[in-house]
């Protein structure tokens, strides 16, 4: 097996850091609170989590039928080694400046329990990360897909953006699950 490009090892690094995040949030929030949305009436913690599968696996549909796509047409070679981690910076997606309204094919339907996105979301990791590794050799800098919010990505950016979403996403879980636990412990009772 060859040896990982610098690149490949950057974007990995990252999406470690923060899958760890998050599942250290997921694994220790309380499963009931988990299912409580906050007064907003946005996400609960465990229809976050939900969310993040769907759109995990939305990336992986969309990265593998492009690059099948493009190595149908003959895409060239990857020859450059040069760093795309901060190309979607500029987006500022793990900052929740706006809230953005999902598409119905992405939107959690609240069914699944946290244990079972947490356990999705680890084979999708692997998956992802195979179709990078399967498919460096070739540019994947040209094969290009567009995001509805983005606009154009290319698969490197369409990688680099599960991490940065999941991000965006955790910190909502963050924020929610502060709200119901003060909610909680205000409807207490004094002994």
């Amino acid at each position: 097996m060859p040896e990982m490009r610098p690149k490949v090892a950057e974007l990995f690094q990252y999406m470690d850091t923060t899958r760890a995040a998050l599942f250290d949030l997921a694994r220790n929030m309380n499963p009931s609170l988990s299912q409580i949305r906050p007064k907003s009436g946005a996400w609960s913690a465990s229809e976050n989590l939900a969310h993040l599968v769907l759109v995990e696996r939305s990336v992986i549909r969309v990265m593998t039928k492009s690059i099948e796509q493009a190595r149908a047409g003959g895409i060239g070679p990857d020859d450059s080694d040069e760093s795309f981690i901060h190309s979607l910076d500029k987006f500022r997606v793990p900052e929740p400046l706006t809230r953005l309204t999902a598409p119905d094919r992405i939107i959690p339907d609240g069914s699944m329990p946290v244990e079972d996105s947490v356990a999705s979301l680890e084979a999708s990791r692997a998956q992802l990360k195979q179709i990078i590794i399967d498919n460096s050799d070739i540019a994947l800098t040209r094969i290009m897909f567009t995001h509805p919010v983005l606009k154009d990505l290319d698969m490197y950016q369409w990688a680099l953006f599960v991490p940065q979403h999941e991000e965006r996403h955790r910190r909502q879980m963050e924020r929610t699950l502060d709200e119901v636990t003060e909610r909680a412990a205000e409807c207490a009772p004094i002994v």
